[in-house]
């Protein structure tokens, strides 16, 4: 059955009050794992679509594994965040594992599997909490000289390109995350628009 988005907040604030003590929770991660009794590899795959994967050996050892071909720190926390959002949200295993190809582990836009969805909401939700990010965001916002809006920021290619540049860079360091997921979760908090051609 699936989990609806404020199912899912709850399930990754129960986890934020467990495990976050301070700090960006990509920090925390393995920490997770480690307290959940998963297992944590990293793994050199010839198959360019493969990005992570949940499984569960026949010995009942669960593992993440991600490809270890991915050059970006932000876009693997996203991937072992996904793949804890398959575990943590009961997922049932097809075949004692889930494979996940780069188009179901996006950090932003739409996916075909429901349960991929729930999985990059638990992670975009897990690595960006509402009540931190969003009070984040405004502040930099809010402290900028040059934005005219102090509580939105519609990103164009005009001098908004250059405030969302500074919010960006800080943000992602803070939060350890791609650019492309922390858009994301700017516009599931209704705090950014993009518009912009790169």
């Amino acid at each position: 059955m699936m989990k609806t988005n404020s199912e899912i907040e709850s399930i990754v604030n129960e986890i934020l009050t467990k495990y976050v003590k301070r700090g960006g929770s990509y920090k925390i991660l393995q920490e997770i794992m480690t307290a959940e009794g998963i297992k944590f590899k990293e793994v050199h795959s010839t198959n360019n679509d493969f990005v992570g994967a949940l499984t569960k050996a026949n010995s009942g050892q669960t593992y993440v594994m991600i490809n270890g071909a991915i050059d970006n720190d932000g876009r693997k926390h996203f991937t072992i965040a996904h793949e804890l959002g398959h575990y943590f949200l009961s997922h049932q295993l097809k075949q004692n594992a889930f494979y996940c190809s780069k188009n179901e582990i996006v950090e932003e836009g739409t996916w075909r599997e429901p349960i991929e969805q729930e999985a990059n909401y638990f992670a975009s939700c897990l690595l960006m909490p509402e009540q931190k990010v969003k009070p984040a965001f405004l502040h930099i916002l809010a402290n900028s000289r040059k934005a005219v809006v102090k509580d939105f920021l519609h990103v164009k290619n005009d001098y908004t390109f250059g405030i969302w540049i500074l919010i960006r860079d800080e943000l992602m360091k803070r939060y350890g995350v791609s650019e492309a997921a922390l858009r994301y979760r700017l516009q599931q908090l209704e705090v950014a628009k993009f518009d912009f051609k790169k």
